[in-house]
């Protein structure tokens, strides 16, 4: 199985093979009970479609799912049709496709940066800056897609979301210090969301766990951690166990080092200052 198929595999999707599966039932018997195509049912375990509220419904009549349950499962359709239309169209790469079902899915997030601002606080001018490369319409559709995944922060029963960042990076201009004014400036606006938490790391912290690249922690409903980890030119998923468990532990440790929320804020308003006088 493909990395991608086995995170796309969470949520939704699994919680509806899960009840099949304890009924005994076979996709094609479902589908023929609700009126749809085996191939549907399929790809609505898969995450690959989104099943409207009346099938979802029927399903749970199907399975004997009632009550509160069932107003649960309903009520994840909504936040389950713009990831299936994303997927649907071929476009979005397979990374792309898992991270947005992980962030769909998570309860918390935990996002480590030492070298850029965390996606989900960037401005379009900052995106811009930092995907550079591309020209023309694929750089805007590269930006348009990560602003739009900013939407995580404001959503219906949105995740904690805590970003730890690295000092220097408040200062990294990325050549152009009008849009790192604006960035830090918009940063402190996210800082005030209730379930956003961002505190930055200090250059002139002891010693802290060997880090050469930024990742972030996705931990599931079910406690279930996965992490995303970028490095160089390097990004992966890690999924085992074993492998997550030192991830976990070095948030901790940078926690530990990492300013509170209000001295984080005025160090950051601190900076964008500077930048003014420049």
């Amino acid at each position: 199985m493909r990395q991608a198929d086995k995170l796309r595999q969470v949520g939704l999707g699994v919680q509806l093979r899960k009840l099949r599966e304890g009924k005994g039932l076979s996709t094609r018997s479902v589908a023929r009970s609700i009126g749809i195509s085996p191939s549907s049912v399929n790809r609505n375990e898969l995450g690959l479609r989104a099943p409207n509220r009346e099938e979802v419904s029927a399903l749970c009549a199907l399975y004997g799912v009632t009550g509160q349950e069932k107003q649960e499962l309903v009520g994840r359709v909504g936040e389950t049709e713009e990831t299936a239309a994303w997927l649907a169209t071929g476009y979005v790469p397979d990374q792309l496709a898992s991270l947005m079902v992980l962030e769909r899915e998570a309860v918390s997030i935990v996002n480590v940066q030492t070298s850029v601002m965390p996606g989900y606080t960037q401005t379009a001018d900052y995106a811009r800056l930092v995907l550079g490369n591309p020209e023309g319409h694929e750089l805007e559709r590269r930006v348009a897609t990560r602003l739009g995944r900013q939407a995580i922060l404001s959503r219906p029963r949105a995740p904690q979301v805590d970003m730890l960042i690295d000092e220097a990076v408040l200062y990294r201009t990325l050549g152009n210090r009008r849009v790192l004014r604006e960035q830090l400036e918009h940063l402190v606006t996210v800082q005030r969301r209730e379930n956003v938490s961002l505190r930055v790391i200090p250059l002139d912290v002891g010693a802290i766990p060997p880090n050469d690249g930024s990742f972030e922690i996705y931990r599931l409903a079910d406690g279930t951690p996965y992490v995303f980890l970028e490095a160089r030119s390097l990004a992966v998923f890690v999924t085992d166990p074993v492998e997550v468990k030192p991830f976990v532990e070095m948030c901790a440790s940078l926690a530990d080092h990492a300013l509170d929320e209000q001295a984080s804020s005025d160090l950051i308003k601190k900076v964008s200052e500077s930048l003014a006088d420049g």
